[in-house]
């Protein structure tokens, strides 16, 4: 497998034989910045003097830009060089607009970053460069001007989508344990031992889950009904229809394993597992750790997971409430509509139709896309998503927070979100679970790769008795 600065190397050389003339497609979670130091590096090691453009589309990216190819971590003459080519303009960083304002002098070399459109004046400017190359992480939504642009600037044969995924799963992981206690007399703690007790005796008269979805359902395969399976199960423990209920022996054998009792025990199990699921996942004493963890990395971008988009919804409502300012955002479907804003903050209106004049209202698609923007710019710094986060989330993340076990492990999440990119190249993951619970044997049963590093595993490892880790999805 190649590495990742094995794939850049081999694109800045097929950008050169191909005579400084190309377009590479970087997927995240590459970092794409890369390539424009690295073809900058180049270029003015043979060229000292050169001329060469970079267009980003507004003023954030081009601060990025300026930020990357000068603040490179051990690298001061490489920082000071590009600081002097920055002040002395032999190496421009414009944004889009400049182009489409009229700029029309002729560059030694273009770079492109992050172009989104093809139009006229954008392909002139091209066309006068003599050495151009386009960077972009994702394809233009235009076909058109994507037909456009590899007629001027052909695809570069690298960043195979198998390579990315390849690199993106194997991402180093740095994962720190959170425990979180629920107190014993807390009235959760009381609820969540009468659960665990409950689905104890259940299996103790089942014997397996299996047999407790047969009682529910019956088994299809051998055709054989759930009434069956119950009388059954009722005669294997002593129960029959002659039960002398004089006898308080008999009278809790009949309360036990009746078969309408069975059958009702069975369909009761499965609604306490599901009870105890979300108990021990939206337990609200996570909002606490949550918020410290938070707080703790207040420069950072973090996304958090839940199990459930109503936790993810707490989530979001604390972490505002005790900061001052919004700061957090959800990004899933279990939302309310809400009255719609732009970027700004400020109330958008129906500017024609019937409802001319009345407040426009936001679903959960706009409220997403919205808060993603949001997060983006840097007006949010946290998004607050459930188990299975919408696909298309594309953004740079430092910090991922996973509310609860019964997520899934972060490994699938990265194959998930292809389109979040982690900047530091590590992902820094906490877990948050609830100590000697179901929850904390599933977090140490999660297969770990060799990347995968717990920082703090030794500290909050116990043993928990197995009564029985098992999650029924929503």
């Amino acid at each position: 497998m190649k590495s990742a600065g094995e794939l850049f190397e081999d694109a800045m050389i097929h950008w050169r034989d191909n005579k400084g003339i190309g377009t590479a497609l970087i997927p995240p979670p590459l970092n794409d910045k890369v390539m424009v130091l690295g073809t900058l590096q180049r270029i003015y090691a043979r060229s000292p003097t050169a001329n060469v453009v970079v267009i980003v589309n507004n003023f954030q990216e081009r601060a990025d830009i300026i930020e990357f190819i000068t603040q490179q971590e051990g690298e001061e003459e490489n920082n000071t060089e590009f600081k002097k080519l920055i002040e002395s303009g032999t190496l421009k960083i414009f944004t889009i607009n400049l182009i489409i304002n009229g700029y029309d002098k002729s560059p030694f070399v273009s770079i492109m970053y992050h172009l989104d459109t093809m139009c006229d004046k954008v392909i002139a400017f091209l066309s006068r460069s003599k050495f151009k190359l386009i960077i972009l992480s994702k394809l233009m939504n235009s076909v058109e001007d994507m037909n456009k642009l590899y007629q001027i600037c052909p695809l570069l044969p690298d960043f195979k989508q198998n390579e990315i995924d390849e690199i993106r799963v194997n991402t180093p992981v740095e994962e720190t344990w959170v425990k979180v206690v629920i107190p014993e007399n807390d009235d959760d703690k009381k609820l969540l031992d009468y659960y665990n007790e409950y689905v104890t005796t259940s299996l103790n008269i089942f014997g397996s889950f299996e047999l407790i979805k047969e009682a529910r359902l019956g088994n299809e395969a051998l055709n054989i009904s759930a009434a069956q399976i119950c009388q059954k199960i009722a005669y294997d423990n002593g129960w029959n229809e002659h039960l002398d209920m004089n006898v308080e022996y008999n009278i809790q054998i009949d309360a036990l394993y009746n078969p309408s009792n069975i059958r009702d025990r069975a369909t009761q199990t499965y609604e306490i597992i599901r009870n105890r699921a979300q108990l021990l996942s939206d337990y609200i004493g996570k909002l606490e750790e949550i918020a410290k963890i938070v707080k703790e990395h207040k420069d950072e971008k973090i996304l958090i997971i839940n199990k459930r988009g109503e936790f993810a919804n707490k989530v979001t409502e604390y972490l505002n409430d005790n900061s001052e300012t919004i700061i957090c955002g959800n990004y899933h479907d279990k939302v309310d509509n809400i009255p719609a804003v732009d970027l700004d903050g400020n109330p958008l209106f129906y500017k024609s139709g019937p409802h001319k004049g009345e407040r426009r209202y936001m679903a959960a698609k706009a409220q997403k896309t919205m808060n993603e923007q949001l997060f983006n710019i840097g007006k949010l710094q946290v998004l607050s998503t459930n188990s299975a986060p919408d696909k298309d989330l594309s953004a740079n993340v430092d910090i991922v927070i996973i509310t609860s076990p019964q997520c899934e492990d972060i490994k699938s999440y990265m194959y998930r979100l292809s389109n979040v990119y982690y900047p530091s190249g590590t992902i820094k993951l906490y877990s948050l679970f609830i100590k000697d619970s179901l929850e904390e044997q599933r977090l140490n049963s999660k297969p770990l790769s060799e990347l995968h590093r717990i920082v703090n595993k030794c500290e909050n490892s116990v043993i928990v008795e197995n009564n029985s880790d098992f999650v029924i999805v929503d």
